[in-house]
């Protein structure tokens, strides 16, 4: 049986009933979410407080991205190929641009810039081609001055990930489960003339098919973040990027992650 590729995987009716009811009920995710939230709001008023932002939300899904940030920045823009994604978006969103479209596809936004372009949830899930073509569209959409935000929920320097992903190559080496490491994000933004600037770890502690609490989530983050040896464990880390200024450089500037604690 051919695999589906990931484009098509989120395009059936009932799609976006079912994300949206897993991302609220999973308690994981919805911790990871709360992090999220606060770790975006982090970025705005670190790299684009005083300037107005035109924000454009990739892969954009059911607009929890959108949502967070359409009442902050002064245009807002959501695209995703799913419609059954995009009908609870258009319910949630205000304010925000709606596009069903394929931008690897079709130059929809042709002679727009964004200063902001968040993609949450999609490089890690797409096939190695689709996160190329991904990437380079959406670098000619990025303003000369603009930052592009992205997060990998499947890091590979997690334990927890590194424990799953050991455990499905012996059970079901044929099957699907993407993994994705920091040099990874590295060379994706870096084959397009992007740099990473920063990265915010999220979520440390996600022992396989063991209940726990927010509360004692939140403290291990708060600790796991404070201790700046720690982040390469982090499962959902969450990178900054820009365009890199003429030749890489070498200098400890370029290599620095900055830890965001609470």
């Amino acid at each position: 049986m051919a695999k589906i590729s990931y484009r098509e995987s989120h395009k059936y009716q009932g799609k976006g009933d079912e994300y949206e009811a897993y991302y609220r009920s999973d308690a994981w995710e919805k911790f990871l979410w709360s992090r999220e939230q606060e770790i975006i709001l982090r970025i705005l008023d670190k790299y684009l407080a005083g300037k107005e932002i035109h924000l454009l939300d990739f892969a954009c899904g059911t607009g929890r991205i959108a949502g967070l940030l359409e009442s902050r920045v002064k245009t807002s823009t959501g695209i995703d190929v799913s419609g059954s994604m995009l009908a609870i978006a258009r319910k949630k969103l205000k304010r925000t641009e709606i596009i069903e479209a394929d931008i690897t596809k079709e130059n929809v936004l042709a002679r727009r810039k964004f200063n902001l372009i968040t993609a949450f949830r999609f490089f890690l899930n797409a096939e190695p081609e689709l996160r190329s073509l991904a990437i380079k569209a959406l670098v000619e959409l990025l303003d000369e001055e603009g930052y592009l935000v992205f997060n990998n929920h499947h890091s590979l320097g997690s334990p927890w990930i590194k424990l799953l992903y050991a455990r499905h190559l012996r059970k079901n080496p044929e099957g699907t489960f993407n993994v994705m490491s920091i040099e990874q994000m590295k060379n994706l933004v870096k084959d397009v003339g992007l740099e990473i600037v920063e990265i915010y770890p999220a979520g440390f502690f996600h022992p396989p098919k063991v209940p726990v609490s927010c509360r004692l989530n939140r403290a291990i983050d708060n600790l796991a973040c404070r201790l700046m040896f720690l982040s390469r464990f982090s499962e959902n880390p969450i990178a900054v990027c820009r365009r890199r200024k003429g030749h890489v450089s070498d200098s400890p500037e370029s290599r620095k992650y900055t830890l965001e604690g609470q």
